[in-house]
Order: structure tokens, then sequence, then C-alpha cells
């Protein structure tokens, strides 16, 4: 992976935002809580600056993160082919394409802007802020703030401990620093409700994904001598109980709780493609498996997509995994 300097980087993206008037914001496919809690804290100090924003999500925003502040001026249509904007920043997108047709918009803006604290970025923006030993997007984003020296508002507060607590599945997965729970705690100090926001992104699952949530644990399948655990869904099982995708966000966690389990991983059939989740414990390193099927993400939690029907897609995945764990 290449290196830049950061500090540098920081600096011109600040100049770019004094300078510049019109931006698009956009994040990756199936948005989490980091990508859009990351991009409605940029949006919202970007128009108190009064610049003109313009937010894009080519998947609708999850339901359990409706409840965030302007979480509907997110569009999943694409600007008309005559607009322009003076930059257009990318969070959580290793690759443009991670955030889905965007080439059209990209051509058309000034400077594009890479921000991602995936290891496997790749360095494709003007302006390139990959830091991969943060623990999410918004803690990136705090620090841009911070840099600025602009004051945060209880909303965006909000915005920012989203992405921070559900990247770090609440402080716990091991990418959480000192430096994650000081910005979490300077958040805290903004006096925005963490307690209702943790309420409504833990405590709080539609019945779809319940249904979800039983259908994957009766699939579940330990491999590799118990270290591997397999999860399992179909699109019978969305069509049974009128779900969608996002109703099986965090499913995989799941897999990771049986004792002797190091590595989990999920399939997920969708139309023509599958959709596979990885996880594991310690030094296994699952964005190596995830970015040989052309995905990628961290060590410990990455992904992809796979072209064609799921028991080849499982063939070719467990055959790696056992490997791995061998």
């Amino acid at each position: 992976m290449r290196t830049l300097d950061l500090e540098t980087e920081f600096k011109r993206l600040e100049d770019l935002i004094v300078t510049s008037e019109s931006f698009f914001l956009a994040g990756h496919l199936n948005p989490d809580g980091d990508t859009i809690g990351s991009m409605l804290a940029i949006a919202s100090v970007l128009k108190r600056l009064g610049k003109k924003v313009r937010l894009f999500s080519q998947d609708p925003v999850p339901e359990n993160l409706r409840f965030l502040p302007h979480a509907k001026s997110i569009r999943s249509r694409l600007p008309s082919f005559k607009t322009k904007f003076d930059a257009a920043i990318l969070l959580e997108c290793s690759t443009p394409a991670r955030g889905g047709d965007l080439e059209p918009v990209l051509k058309r803006a000034g400077k594009v802007v890479n921000i991602d604290h995936h290891k496997t970025s790749e360095f494709y923006g003007d302006i390139n802020i990959v830091e991969p030993h943060s623990s999410s997007t918004a803690e990136i984003v705090y620090r841009l703030f911070y840099n600025m020296n602009v004051h945060v508002t209880k909303r965006e507060a909000a915005c920012l401990y989203t992405g921070i607590v559900t990247d770090t599945g609440r402080f716990h997965f091991p990418a959480t620093s000192p430096r994650t729970l000081e910005i979490a705690s300077r958040l805290l100090e903004t006096g925005f409700k963490f307690s209702r926001v943790n309420d409504l992104l833990y405590a709080t699952k539609a019945c779809e994904g319940l249904k979800i949530l039983g259908r994957a644990l009766e699939s579940l399948e330990l491999k590799a001598g118990g270290k591997l655990a397999v999860l399992t869904l179909k699109a019978s099982d969305f069509e049974d109980f009128d779900a969608r995708s996002e109703h099986s966000e965090n499913v995989i966690n799941y897999g990771l709780m049986p004792p002797g389990v190091k590595a989990a991983v999920m399939f997920r059939e969708e139309e023509e493609r599958i959709s596979v989740t990885f996880r594991s414990r310690g030094h296994l390193d699952m964005s190596v498996v995830a970015k040989a099927f052309g995905g990628g993400g961290h060590r410990n939690a990455s992904g992809c997509r796979i072209k064609g029907g799921l028991p080849a897609a499982r063939e070719k995945v467990l055959a790696v995994l056992t490997r791995l764990l061998a």
C-alpha cells in the first residue's frame, strides 16, 4: 500500500473546502453506520460553512440509521449529467466502484477526495486521506474538523459517534485505540443523547431482522475442525419474511461466538451474485481473502461480492478459508 504524508493531505483538503463551493458526497454500497454518520457530519459542517452539498448512496439508508439528523437528505439517484461539482468526496470506498456507478459524476468533479480507513484502499483521489490505523472513517472526519477548528454540534456529534461505535463493535474490535476513546469522550461532551443512540442502534431491531437472524443461525455450520463458522442466507429466506439485505446487518458477528471459532463467513444470495462477509479474531487476516475475490476491508472485518450462484461461491471461498485455517 502506498503511503502519503497525512498532514499534507489533510491540509490540502482543508484548502479545498475553503476554496470550493459545491460538493458531492458518496459512501459505499450497502452503507453502514460509519459511512452514513461520516457523510452526514461532513455535509452538516459544509452547509454551516455556506457550501452547496449533494449526498448520494446508491443503496438506501438502512432503517436503523434513519433516526440520524438529515438522513432523508441522502438520495439514491445521481445528479443530472449537466451538474458539476468543485469536489467529490468518497467515504469508505476502497475503489470508486465501491460507491456504485459514480464515474459520470467523478468526471465532472474538479477534485476527487478519498477518505478511508481500509488498508486495501487504492489511492485514486486527487487527495487521499487513508489511515488504516483509525478505527473508523468517522474518527478521521473528526480529526479533519479538529484541524479546521470546527465546533462540532450535538447533531454532528451523534453522527460521528454512530460511525465510531458501529465500526468498533461498541469499542470491542482491536482497531479501538486510546485516541478512539478520547474522541468518543469529546463527542459526549457536546451533550447529545448517546444512550438514545445506543438504544436505537443495539436494542431496537425490526421483526424482519430478528427472523433473518434466526434463519441464519439455523444454517450455522462449523468447519475446519471447529475453527470456521459458516452462515448462509438464501434469497428465499428474505422472501419468506419480506426482509431486505439491511436486515442481515451484523448477523455475521454471531458466527464468532462459538468457542474455538477463529473466523466466520456469511454468504448472502443476491440477484446474480453472492455477497460474502468475513470476520476473524486476532491476527487472522480476512482482508487478504476478500481481496482475492475482488473485495477488501480490514484484517478482522472484510467482504466481497462474487458473480454467479451460491454453491460455486461457497465452494471457492470455503476452499481458501480451509487452507488458511489448516
